[in-house]
């Protein structure tokens, strides 16, 4: 058999290791239901929500 005809070998793929995310989305605060920080922006749109809309 010559070289040409032997069958091809592939290099094993090299194993990826995934990292575990270090905090998940639970674990923030906004995970919890709270606000994240806010720009100005939203800010002043929520200061200017009209009395009946509480």
């Amino acid at each position: 058999m010559s070289d040409e005809e032997e069958p091809r070998k592939q290099a094993p793929k090299p194993r990826v290791r995934r990292r575990r995310p270090e905090q998940t989305r639970d674990d923030t605060d906004v995970g919890w239901g709270e606000r994240s920080e806010e720009d100005d922006h939203d800010r002043w749109l929520r200061e200017q929500r009209p009395p009946h809309w509480e």
